[in-house]
């Protein structure tokens, strides 16, 4: 399979934390899209297959399953796609690539591709797939966490590098807590399940629903208190799938294809979750054990964004979430809703 050469870019503008087309496009970004995903129809038997990549924002972990179905199930080989599925390091460096061509699509939460958009790296969302991000918060059973204000007085894990991070000031502002009263632990997400598991840590503040929670429940092997954004109303939309936008404007053909299987792959691990999660532990039970696997499966199913169909968001969903990451300050600028997704792609 083919697979882009890559280069180093610095994307990321540290002073404000933020992404930077003018650092993208001065680390190379020409729009190699359409070098590496090839063009035109394939009608042809026996006609080779598309290449194109896709990029996760971060390691395999079950959450992923609906892409493995479908290419373990044949969906975008029937397509006319062969797809590479590739891990990445983070939301941020994975809307840098696709931005810059070297992959041409993105598997990333909203917050860091609104972010990008706004900023001016050329990518679209051509699918939504996830109508919460399922950002959550869990705590021991004897620290309550029933209200955004519980974290007052406790020592809590919000790491750097975490989507939750990006919106702490806001969200304390928001439901009005006294960050004075809050020992923030600024921990790396490798470090973060060790120091709540040895109580040095109250409340771990930046973990997912379909992932990290999982994980932190099976270690502790007992009940534990979560409280999930959504259900205070501050969880914008989730994964979206998004396209390099040359690829968007000059080889929609491809992008319609691996809608459709990526689409169809959601479908089949909703209707077969069983046999989703038996493809992922073939593939990867020895690294993630049996039962991550299922509990992240099974938690992701909750997140996926069915209204008003598979794969489409409302406007008033998206309007909701630019509205939050605007007044939290991720972005310093609301466009047109046409700039940051289609749905010509989802029917």
């Amino acid at each position: 399979m083919m697979r882009p050469r890559r280069k180093k870019t610095n994307a990321h503008d540290p002073a404000e934390g933020r992404l930077s087309r003018r650092a993208l496009l001065e680390g190379g970004v020409g729009l190699m899209a359409t070098a590496l995903i090839g063009s035109g129809e394939i009608d042809a038997v026996g006609a080779e297959p598309l290449q194109a990549t896709l990029r996760f924002n971060w390691t395999i972990k079950g959450e992923f399953a609906p892409f493995f179905v479908a290419r373990e199930k044949g969906f975008y080989e029937e397509q006319g796609v062969s797809l590479g599925l590739l891990e990445g390091k983070s939301g941020t460096q994975a809307v840098q690539v696709v931005g810059a061509g070297r992959d041409t699509f993105g598997y990333v939460p909203s917050v860091q591709v609104i972010e990008a958009v706004t900023e001016g790296i050329p990518i679209r969302t051509v699918a939504v797939l996830g109508r919460w991000t399922g950002m959550c918060w869990a705590s021991w059973p004897d620290i309550p966490l029933r209200h955004p204000r519980d974290l007052e007085g406790r020592r809590v894990s919000i790491s750097p590098s975490s989507t939750f991070f990006q919106v702490w000031p806001a969200f304390a502002r928001t439901f009005h807590i006294d960050t004075s009263k809050v020992e923030v632990i600024h921990a790396d997400p490798s470090a973060r399940v060790g120091l709540f598991l040895s109580h040095k840590v109250d409340i771990m503040a930046d973990i997912f629903w379909a992932n990290d929670y999982v994980i932190l429940r099976e270690r502790v092997g007992g009940p534990l208190n979560v409280l999930r954004l959504a259900d205070v109303g501050f969880d914008p939309l989730g994964y979206l799938l998004i396209a390099n936008s040359a690829a968007v404007e000059r080889n929609p053909d491809l992008v319609r294809r691996v809608v459709r299987a990526t689409l169809k792959g959601f479908q089949y691990t909703i209707d077969h979750p069983s046999e989703a999660v038996a493809i992922m532990t073939r593939l990867y039970g020895d690294r993630l054990g049996p039962r991550i696997i299922q509990g992240q499966v099974h938690n992701m199913l909750q997140l996926i964004n069915r209204t008003p169909v598979l794969g489409r968001a409302t406007i008033d969903a998206w309007e909701r979430s630019l509205t939050l990451l605007y007044s939290s300050g991720v972005i310093r600028k609301k466009l047109p809703l046409r700039e940051y997704y289609t749905d010509a792609f989802v029917s």
